[in-house]
């Protein structure tokens, strides 16, 4: 009898720890100023994590990941004198 009570009671304590670490782990992502700079190698996990259980995060992060990859628009080569206000102005040399 009392050894039954030792083993439900070192699995109630397992269970409680595991909770413990998962609420530990909750509070800390909804925290990042309470955190310092992470490892190179935690954005490979969550990386990983998303595309497994959350593939609307992974879908959000490839989406910025490629708009940030964008090239932005080239000036024209006059300074947008030319064309951008909407007319076109031809310069014409002595013919």
């Amino acid at each position: 009898m009392s050894g039954t009570l030792v083993v439900v009671g070192v699995l109630v304590a397992l269970a409680a720890v595991v909770v413990g670490l998962f609420a530990l782990g909750a509070w800390y992502r909804r925290h990042p100023s309470r955190r310092g700079a992470s490892a190179p190698g935690a954005g490979l996990m969550t990386a990983a994590y998303d595309e497994v259980f959350n593939p609307h995060a992974m879908l959000a992060r490839e989406s910025i990941d490629v708009e940030q990859r964008l090239v932005a628009p080239a000036p024209t080569p006059d300074g947008d004198r030319g064309i951008a206000g909407g007319r076109i102005r031809l310069d014409v040399d002595g013919a």
